[in-house]
């Protein structure tokens, strides 16, 4: 009865996280951040730049967190980009170009077949976030995860955003 309650139990846990998450589990250190438009075009980010400081955590019990920081940010910074903040105000980015900053954590469910992660936010520094669901691509070379995903810049346009992650050890 026990080995029944056990396999089941088993069966549910994957069930509810989806695919095996296998090797994606542990703590990622940003290495790149792209952002391409559609002609191939590699355009800056104001909010965060092509190699921002970040880190990415998957555990085995299905939860994720990640934070993304502009490198040397400083109050004198933060304190200008504030006084710009009406430029902004009420986009998706706000967060990000104000304070060169973002985070959020949650859940995720892995489609390894498809190359498929969905993260489920629960908390992220812009509140529109929460509760959303953000799929994204990846593939794995060895210590190296490189996650894709469309999105759009601040006036509509659409990009691809590439982020390349080295395993921490």
């Amino acid at each position: 009865m026990l080995l029944v309650l056990t396999c089941v139990a088993l069966r549910l846990t994957r069930v509810v996280r989806g695919d095996e998450p296998g090797q994606l589990i542990g703590s990622w250190s940003l290495v790149s951040r792209q952002t391409t438009l559609a002609d191939g075009k590699v355009v800056g980010d104001p909010g965060l730049p092509a190699v921002p400081k970040g880190i990415l955590i998957y555990d085995r019990s299905g939860h994720v967190a990640a934070q993304l920081s502009r490198p040397g940010r400083t109050v004198e910074m933060l304190a200008s980009e504030c006084a710009d903040a009406e430029k902004v105000k009420g986009t998706g980015d706000t967060a990000q170009i104000i304070l060169g900053y973002d985070a959020y954590f949650g859940t995720y469910t892995v489609d390894e077949k498809n190359g498929i992660v969905t993260h489920h936010l629960e908390a992220a520094i812009f509140p529109g976030d929460i509760g959303k669901s953000i799929t994204r691509h990846f593939s794995l070379s060895g210590d190296t995860l490189t996650i894709k995903f469309s999105t759009t810049t601040r006036d509509g346009t659409p990009v691809t955003r590439t982020l390349v992650w080295t395993r921490l050890k």
